[in-house]
C-alpha cells in the first residue's frame, strides 16, 4: 500500500498503510517477547518487512533512525537464532539480507561491525550446507566487507589518522577483493552488446549473469570496491594536500578502478531492475552517484535509475537519495578526512 501510494501519489493510502504498519509492529513486538516465536523465520521476516516499509516511506535522514533501529535489532535476533538458521534456504536468505543491510547501516553511521554480527557470520562460514553458498569459499566477501566497515569507522573516529597507514590497509583489502573476483570472474557473468532497446542499457552494454543472485553478489563486490578505492584516493589526496610524495601509479589505478566499477554497476542495473531484488540496487547506485570523481554521464544514469525505482516500485528512499545527492553536488564528495 505504501509503495502504491508513492507510485500513484495517493497520500490517503499511505495513511492506511501506516495504520497497518503500527498493527504489524505491535504483533511483531509480541512475537519478540515470545520464547519460541522470537527465533522463528516468520518473526525475522516481519522485522525485515517493517524495515522495508521504512525504506518505502523514507522522507529523509530525519527518519533514518527508525529504519536503522529495525536493522540493528536484527543483530540480536540473528544471534538468538543460532546455527539452525543456516540449515535451510529461507534461514540463509534472511541472514544474507540482514547482513547486507547491517553492513550498509554501519557504513552510514560510521561504526564498527557489532561483535555479535561477527560471531554470527563466523558460524555461518562454518555451517554453509545449502545451495550455491558453498562456492563462496575460500575467500569470504562478507569478511572483506567487515574489514572495510571497520576501517571506515576507525578513520571517522580518528583511531587511524596517518594517511600512509590508511592507504596501506586499504590496498591490502583491495588485494583481497581482487583475489575474490579472480576466483569467480567466469562463474557469474559476461559482458555483451545489448541488442534490445538501447535506452534501457548503459552505453549499449549489458551483463549476462547465471542468476539474479549472482548479479546481486557482484554488485555487492563492486560497491565494496568503490568504497575501498575512495579510501585510497582520499588518503593520497590528503598526502598531496600536505606536499608529500605519493605513488602516482597507485592513484591512477585506483581512479580507473573506481570509475570502471561504477560503470559496471550502471551496466548491471537492467538485470535487477525488473526483479524483486531491485531494492538491492539502491545502495550501489547511491555510492556511484555520490562519488564526484565519476563522470557526469555515470552519475546522471545512477540518479535516473534511483528515480525509476521510486517511480515504478514506489520505494521513496531511492528518489530521496538521488535528490539529496544532486542538491549537494556542488559541495565536496564524501571524504574520509573531512
Amino acid at each position: 500500500m505504501a509503495a502504491m501510494s508513492n507510485i500513484v501519489d495517493a497520500p490517503h493510502v499511505v495513511v492506511r498503510a501506516r495504520e497497518k504498519y503500527c498493527l504489524a509492529l505491535k504483533e511483531t513486538n509480541k512475537a519478540l517477547r515470545h520464547p519460541i516465536q522470537v527465533t522463528a523465520d516468520s518473526t525475522l521476516t516481519a522485522v525485515l518487512l517493517l524495515g522495508l516499509f521504512e525504506t518505502i516511506a523514507f522522507d529523509g535522514w530525519k527518519n533514518y533512525h527508525i529504519w536503522a533501529t529495525h536493522i540493528q535489532g536484527a543483530t540480536a535476533l540473528l544471534q538468538l537464532r543460532g546455527t539452525h538458521q543456516f540449515t535451510h534456504e529461507l534461514g540463509i536468505q534472511l541472514y544474507l539480507l540482514f547482513r547486507n543491510r547491517l553492513i550498509q547501516a554501519c557504513i552510514q553511521q560510521g561504526i564498527r561491525v557489532p561483535s555479535a554480527l561477527t560471531e554470527v557470520n563466523s558460524n555461518f562460514e562454518r555451517n554453509r550446507v545449502v545451495g550455491p553458498y558453498n562456492s563462496i569459499q575460500p575467500v569470504s566477501l562478507a569478511s572483506i566487507g567487515f574489514r572495510i566497515v571497520d576501517l571506515c569507522a576507525d578513520i571517522k573516529s580518528h583511531v587511524l589518522t596517518d594517511s600512509r597507514t590508511i592507504c596501506h590497509f586499504a590496498l591490502d583489502i583491495k588485494a583481497n577483493l581482487k583475489a575474490w573476483a579472480d576466483l569467480r570472474s567466469e562463474t557469474f557473468f559476461e559482458i555483451s552488446t545489448a541488442r534490445e532497446a538501447a535506452n534501457i542499457y548503459f552505453e549499449d552494454k549489458k551483463h549476462v549473469y547465471s542468476s539474479v543472485w549472482g548479479a546481486q553478489l557482484w554488485n555487492s563486490w563492486r560497491s565494496l570496491g568503490i568504497l575501498i578505492n575512495q579510501i585510497i584516493l582520499d588518503s593520497l589526496d590528503h598526502l598531496l594536500l600536505h606536499n608529500q610524495e605519493i605513488e602516482h601509479d597507485v592513484y591512477s589505478e585506483a581512479l580507473y578502478s573506481l570509475r570502471n566499477l561504477s560503470q559496471d554497476v550502471c551496466i548491471s542495473t537492467p538485470n535487477l531492475a525488473s526483479s524483486p531484488r531491485a531494492p538491492t540496487m539502491i545502495w550501489p547506485l547511491y555510492i556511484v552517484l555520490q562519488e564526484a570523481r565519476n563522470v557526469e554521464t555515470v552519475r546522471s544514469w545512477a540518479a535516473t535509475q534511483l528515480q525509476g525505482i521510486k517511480t515504478y516500485m514506489g520505494i521513496k528512499q531511492a528518489a530521496v537519495l538521488a535528490a539529496d545527492t544532486w542538491r549537494e553536488s556542488l559541495t565536496p564528495h564524501f571524504n574520509i578526512f573531512a
